[in-house]
């Protein structure tokens, strides 16, 4: 097997894990809810990494193409109502945004032509320099930092001078829910970061 086919392999493995990881949080009825750790954000990375699994995975085609496309237009509105509604709670308007800005990017990776195959779109690249390389390049970065900050955030927890007004640091069982909430939002980032800069 090449190194990319292995590589693949790898990707649609730690995504399909991730999935499984959020879809135990879902029916977790002991879990505990923070503002870092939400229903929401749960069930945006079981949908982002099973789709970004089929991306990778040998069934990609045109009409699992168009089935994830699809999957990507209802996250962008379900989540774009998400942030217009009053948020739930300290900090879950800034996780809608930022799965909104997922579900947004995983769409134009599609549109751009994702494929495993070539490794990009269309087996040609984007041409440096242009506005579309440039936005690619910029959501790559994004996602690198968020990756980092999480994986920050579940070996230390949040900084204090970050927490909302009156919400403690998490600790015991609080901590250790977003340990578990980072698994699923890591593998997220990782897969659109590797996504992106395959595009370019």
């Amino acid at each position: 097997m090449s190194g990319t086919g292995s590589f693949e392999t790898v990707l649609v493995v730690a995504l399909l894990a991730a999935s499984l990881v959020g879809v135990a949080r879902l029916g977790d009825g002991r879990r505990v809810d923070t503002v870092w750790t939400t229903r929401e954000s749960d069930a945006a990375h079981v949908v982002m990494n099973l789709s970004m699994a089929a991306m990778h995975g040998p069934l990609w085609g045109p009409t699992t193409r168009s089935w994830v496309l699809a999957v990507m237009a209802v996250g962008v509105l379900a989540t774009g109502l998400g942030v217009l509604r009053p948020p739930a709670g300290p900090g879950r308007r800034a996780a809608l945004v930022h799965h909104l800005l997922a579900f947004a990017t995983m769409g134009l990776v599609v549109l751009l032509g994702h494929d495993p195959a070539h490794g990009h779109g269309h087996g040609h690249g984007l041409p440096g320099g242009t506005p579309v390389a440039v936005v690619v390049a910029a959501l790559a970065v994004w996602f690198a930092f968020d990756l980092v900050v999480t994986v920050v955030v579940a070996l230390v927890g949040p900084p204090a001078r970050v927490l909302p007004a009156g919400v403690g640091a998490p600790a015991g069982r609080d901590l250790a829910a977003v340990r578990v909430a980072a698994v699923p939002h890591g593998v997220m980032d990782a897969a659109m970061v590797v996504m992106l800069l395959a595009a370019l």
